[in-house]
């Protein structure tokens, strides 16, 4: 029975591992890599190691037309093509194919509802200021609105700030520090979000508020029934806060504030956009915000330059 991942792959794994790379994030470099493997044992009949090192710009067309076939994205077809571009780098194994055929199939341009604009941002922090019918929701207050503005002003992911810990926050110097996917971002804040911080970890109790210069998630899982975050006992530091969580709070206090659909997407969007307009040179502007396609930052300036145009 052919076994997918082929245990080559570990090799590949293990290094994605030491450079800090997350395990959502693996999983989903193993299923791209899945597909590949599983087009390659129907199309060679094996996955053995020296049928893989033997592939050529040829079989590698092929597989871009099997994969073209399947009516992917154009975001999830260029995915697939980049991990597989990089699993083939940990192999000194150079494809001109695989470089080149995701710019055939440009992510679709940008527009101004893929941004939140001004006046939006305007209401949504407003609304998240005022107390609501849902007492959980207004004890949150200050933690929801850092959230927002770290992804909103600072370009953060929900990856990204669910990751942060305290070892990485310095309140008196205004800073924060992330190591997300093996890259490290060091984000000084403004005053009045900081304090957005400094108020939200004030209101756990202290058994369990997150310790300076520690491991301790900075921000932490909230169980909404009996108004308390969580602390992991078995682990023993208080519970990260997750992605999820942090996704569909965003969508909520959206809703809350009588907004259209948007997400935290829409606010990092934003963030890309204003740092261009800034003066910022392209390389600056994928290295801080992380851009594995660098022929993505080419819809933001097209966009930037349809608006000032």
């Amino acid at each position: 029975m052919t076994h997918f991942p082929p245990n080559y792959t570990d090799s590949y794994f293990n290094f994605l591992v030491s450079k800090g790379i997350k395990t959502s994030t693996l999983k989903q470099y193993s299923s791209d890599l899945n597909k590949f493997f599983f087009w390659m044992n129907n199309y060679k009949g094996t996955i053995e190691f020296n049928t893989f090192m033997a592939l050529n710009d040829r079989d590698f067309e092929i597989f871009i037309g099997y994969i073209s076939e399947k009516g992917y994205s154009d975001a999830t077809f260029r995915r697939i093509l980049s991990v597989l571009n990089q699993f083939l780098k940990h192999f000194n194994i150079n494809s001109d194919v695989l470089l080149a055929k995701p710019k055939e199939r440009p992510l679709r341009s940008l527009n101004k509802n893929d941004f939140i604009s001004d006046d939006e941002m305007d209401i949504l922090l407003k609304s998240m200021s005022k107390l609501g019918t849902s007492e959980a929701r207004n004890y949150l207050i200050e933690r929801n609105l850092a959230i927002v503005c770290l992804v909103r002003y600072y370009g953060l992911t929900p990856n990204d700030i669910a990751s942060i810990t305290m070892n990485g926050v310095n309140l008196a110097q205004k800073t924060i520090a992330i190591n997300s996917n093996g890259t490290s971002l060091k984000i000084k804040l403004q005053d009045e979000h900081i304090q957005y911080i400094r108020t939200y970890r004030r209101s756990i109790d202290k058994s369990i508020r997150p310790r300076f210069r520690s491991k301790d998630p900075l921000f932490v899982a909230f169980f909404n029934l009996t108004f308390s975050f969580r602390f992991d006992y078995a682990a023993g530091i208080p519970q990260p806060l997750s992605v999820r969580a942090i996704q569909e709070m965003i969508k909520d206090e959206v809703k809350f504030a009588g907004l259209r659909k948007i997400s935290a997407k829409h606010l990092r969007n934003s963030c890309i956009l204003n740092f261009l307009s800034y003066g910022y040179s392209i390389n600056k502007v994928i290295t801080y915000f992380r851009l594995s396609d660098p022929f993505s930052i080419n819809r933001y300036q097209k966009y930037l330059k349809s608006i000032e145009s």
